[in-house]
């Protein structure tokens, strides 16, 4: 018999049996791991929505009406050097035959008047933007200014920025930022300046510029 002092050579061989097998067994998979392999919910995509052709606006039109937009257009292609493609598609946008994220039903499928197309394209161009900048510059980024009414909107916003910005029109300055801003021209909403929480319509509103 071993002294008291001494191990068990049984016990040690046991111990370490019991050692290895715990070393030499597979490591048991994180359950992080395991997770991964369950199968991935699949996503909905959203909801594709239908772009609105010069073709569809042609098919709703007839008769005066249509030659009220072509007239538009011939217009914007005349006056402001743009090809037919993209003269449609600013009216599209201009006078909400497009989605409703501007205009939120305030325009739908509106038959744009030659009257107004004309006088509006004439302030524009009369209180300094240039043709060019026009067409590529303001309508190019925000058609929606085209659908805009001179009096109650243009106007307005007009001497917002005057009062304001201290810009007159006609000035290089004030050109320079109709040019980089031109969505100013159709704002009708001032979240900050009323002490509001934001109403959700940032592409409208003065907080924004």
């Amino acid at each position: 018999r071993p002294s008291s002092g001494a191990p068990d050579p049984r016990r040690v061989e046991r111990m370490s049996a019991s050692i290895v097998a715990r070393l030499g067994a597979p490591a048991r998979a994180p359950h992080r791991a395991r997770l991964s392999e369950r199968r991935a919910r699949p996503t909905l995509a959203p909801p594709v929505r239908a772009v609105v052709t010069a073709e569809d606006v042609a098919a709703k039109l007839s008769g005066e009406d249509l030659g009220k937009w072509e007239s538009c257009r011939s217009i914007l292609v005349g006056e402001l050097g743009m090809d037919e493609d993209k003269a449609d598609k600013t009216m599209i946008r201009a006078f909400g035959w497009g989605g409703q994220t501007y205009w939120r039903n305030e325009k739908v499928e509106e038959v744009p008047e030659v009257e107004d197309v004309e006088g509006r394209i004439a302030y524009l161009l009369e209180i300094g933007i240039e043709q060019a900048d026009l067409a590529e510059k303001v309508l190019g980024k925000v058609p929606e200014v085209l659908g805009c009414d001179v009096e109650t909107r243009l106007k307005v916003n007009v001497a917002h920025i005057q009062k304001t910005c201290f810009m007159k029109p006609n000035t290089k300055n004030f050109r320079n930022y109709i040019n980089r801003v031109p969505q100013v021209l159709g704002n009708n909403l001032d979240c900050a300046a009323q002490g509001l929480n934001c109403a959700g319509e940032c592409n409208r509103c003065w907080a924004r510029c």
